[in-house]
Parts: C-alpha cells; sequence; structure tokens
C-alpha cells in the first residue's frame, strides 16, 4: 500500500509534514504530529527519594492552530493504561514541554503516554514508556560511640558511630563524618566520607584537626544508590591534644626510636599520677618476641613503656619502664617519682608532670638498654593524652 503524504498550504510558503509524524483524524482547524518523549527514557529506575518525577516531551509539529496548543499526559499502573493514577493537560512550552507529577507510590513500575490538542483537533498517545520508581528507604540516625562526650583525642584520631538500623530496600551505606569548630556547625573544618564498617564505623583522619581545640563531631548514613540521606547524629564534643614529630624529639639516653617502623598501634592509655599505675595498651602486646631480662634467660622482657614531655618548649623522650609478655600496667609512676627513677638525665630527671598536662606515651620492644636486649626495633604510635592525677586529667583549677 501506498503512504500517503498530506501537503498543507500556508499562506505564506507550503510545509511537508513527514510521514514519519503523519497527522491524525478527525483533523479540524489544525493539523498535529505525535510528540517525541524525552524524559525519563524507556526503562529508567528513579529512586523514591528522587520524586516528583517531572515528564518531558519534544513538542509536536503543529499547522494551522493559534497559540491553544495542549498535551495530555497519562500515567498508568499498567502497560494497557486500565488503570490512570495521573492525568494532567500542559500549555506547549519553548521546543519541550514538562509536567511535574504529584509523587507516585514507591516500589512500582509506571508507564507514560502523551498526545498533542490543538483546536478540535486531538492527535494519537505515544507508545508507552515505562519507568520504576524505587522502594521507600529510611534509615536511622547513627549514634556516637567514641571518643566520649568532652574526651580528648588525638588531630589525627579515630571516630566511630554505632551502624544505623534501616528498611529492607537500603543498599549499600556509607558514613559522613563532620567536624567543626561551632556546636551550631555554621562552618565546618572538615568532612569525610568511608564505607560501613561491621556493627560499627570508624573513620580515622587523614586531614588533621587544629591542635589543643575543642571541636564538634556528627555523622549521618547515606545510601547513595536510593538518592536517600539519614538524618544527622546528635552532636558531640572533643577536645584535641597534641601531634609530636618523633624527628625532633631530644631523647634521654638509651636510644633514637624515630626511625623504628611503626607496627603496632596503642588501643588505650591509663594512668594515674596519685595512685602510680601506668598502663598502655597496644596491639602487638603478647605477639613481639621476648629477651631475656638484663641477660637472665629466665625473666623475659617484650617492650618498653615511653614518656615524652614538653619542657621550656622543646619535646623529651625517655625509655620508661619494661613490661613482660602479654603485660600491659606498670606501678610506681606517681608524678612526683616518674622523673628521678627514669635515670634519664637532663631535663626528663626533674620532670614531675601537672594534672592536666599534655604527656605522649609510645610502646616499643626493649629499648631501655638498647642494644642489650635488642629485638625487633619496632614502635607504637604515640598518643598524647593530659597527665591524670586522682582521676582527673584536668588543668588544677578547671572543672
Amino acid at each position: 500500500m501506498r503512504t500517503t503524504c498530506l501537503v498543507a498550504t500556508l499562506i505564506t510558503a507550503a510545509v511537508l509534514i513527514s510521514c514519519s509524524k503523519s497527522p491524525v483524524t478527525p483533523s479540524g482547524a489544525a493539523t498535529v504530529t505525535t510528540p517525541t518523549p524525552a524524559l525519563p527514557a524507556n526503562g529508567t529506575s528513579i529512586p523514591n527519594a528522587s520524586q516528583p518525577v517531572t515528564l518531558s516531551i519534544e513538542n509536536a509539529f503543529v499547522t494551522g492552530a493559534g497559540d491553544d496548543v495542549t498535551y495530555s499526559f497519562e500515567v498508568a499502573s499498567d502497560a494497557a493504561f486500565a488503570s490512570v493514577v495521573a492525568s494532567k493537560d500542559v500549555p506547549q512550552g519553548a521546543g519541550r514541554t514538562s509536567v511535574v507529577l504529584d509523587p507516585l507510590a514507591p516500589g512500582r513500575d509506571y508507564y507514560w503516554r502523551v498526545r498533542t490538542k490543538s483546536a478540535d483537533t486531538v492527535g494519537v498517545f505515544t507508545q508507552p514508556a515505562k519507568f520504576t520508581i524505587g522502594a521507600a528507604v529510611t534509615l536511622s540516625a547513627p549514634a556516637l560511640v567514641s571518643p566520649a562526650a568532652s574526651d580528648y583525642v588525638a588531630p589525627l584520631g579515630t571516630f566511630t558511630v554505632r551502624n544505623v538500623d534501616r528498611s529492607d530496600a537500603a543498599a549499600a551505606i556509607t558514613y559522613r563524618f563532620e567536624f567543626s569548630a561551632s556546636q551550631a556547625f555554621t562552618t565546618t573544618l572538615m568532612s569525610a566520607t568511608v564505607p560501613e564498617g561491621a556493627g560499627e564505623t570508624s573513620i580515622t583522619l587523614s586531614q588533621s584537626l587544629p591542635e589543643d581545640t575543642t571541636v564538634y563531631w556528627r555523622a549521618q548514613a547515606i545510601d547513595t544508590a536510593n538518592s536517600v540521606t539519614g538524618p544527622f547524629s546528635t552532636v558531640r564534643q572533643a577536645r584535641t591534644t597534641v601531634t609530636i614529630d618523633l624527628r625532633t624529639v631530644d631523647y634521654q639516653r638509651f636510644v633514637n626510636p624515630s626511625a623504628w617502623p611503626e607496627t603496632a598501634r596503642i588501643i588505650e592509655v591509663d594512668q594515674d599520677g596519685l595512685e602510680g599505675y601506668m598502663c598502655i595498651n597496644h596491639t602487638k602486646r603478647g605477639i613481639w618476641p621476648p629477651a631475656p631480662f638484663l641477660g637472665q634467660e629466665d625473666v623475659a622482657t617484650e617492650g618498653t613503656q615511653w614518656y615524652f614531655a614538653y619542657i621550656g618548649g622543646k619535646w623529651y623522650g625517655g625509655a620508661g619502664e619494661w613490661v613482660r609478655p602479654n603485660q600491659i600496667c606498670k606501678d610506681g609512676q606517681m608524678s612526683e617519682s616518674i622523673g628521678p627513677d627514669g635515670s634519664w638525665g637532663g631535663p626528663m630527671s626533674d620532670w614531675v608532670p601537672k594534672r592536666g598536662e599534655f604527656v605522649g606515651y609510645m610502646m616499643s620492644t626493649p629499648a631501655r638498654t638498647w642494644p642489650s636486649g635488642r629485638t625487633l626495633d619496632e614502635r607504637s604510635n604515640v598518643v598524647v593524652v593530659p597527665w591524670k592525677v586522682g582521676g582527673i586529667n584536668t588543668p588544677a583549677g578547671v572543672r
């Protein structure tokens, strides 16, 4: 059968309408073609959080009409359009025409189509195009775990939250941590996003917070695939300590361990200058090889506790107590005796740390009589926390 094209004669020119966009019948004062669907494309998946959906078309070709060209959009839950859930007529825009739908029920497939109207001429609907609205996803606020409220933390410290509750349709979750000098978060010092961990999620900062400063932190969960961002956690205050560059430390007697590889991480430091205990737990406890204590084959040592003191504008370091294999705590570390008993010489011999004073701590393989008893020459990181006396680590007169 031969296809016939209609030629419409205008006042000043003749316009040929292509066979691919044939006018429809019944035709009245106007001749219209079928518009071209633009967005969303057939098969598009749209996160529920991205609603409302906008439908867009490339305008149809219309002749013999005034300014009354409109487009009828229909959305249905089935391809046969037996169940139409939305329909809107909108006037033609410039080149492209769009309509914003009311929010649709999540977790379902939808089909949309459109046709042209001009004067008494009504075009035919386009072929249905399918789109899918994703499931509704909800995320709770994360609970802050550590550091505890008003606790001290290193400028490159670790912050931890408890993982959020989420609806079944949630995809992979990430956590955004934010840090500010203001409790209202009027500005942020930094932010970082990390993937979810097992049960809890932690971030160890790669960019340093300001030293010796009060900072505020919070976190929120994000489901990128579903375009869902959960609420922020509560805001918690922390106080940063300071960092020590081991290369610039003045080491008192024994050995300079600054070039030793950092193979251990300190888990916790707990001390009291009144009761005299010093406990440093670390990841190599019970793992570093033992060495005879001062040549005594029946007495083994695994490592050495280190102290770093800030005296006269300079950091000094000294190897402290020996620890046996798997040992954490040592006694006799009172504020008044730690300096004289250290046998360090130099400024640390008279050092009496005050409550609230920043003190650095480190663990290493045996170092106090190095190279006697030498094993691997490895160390932990350095942790700086305020000196505690009688269970209090705030400076005297400060509560």
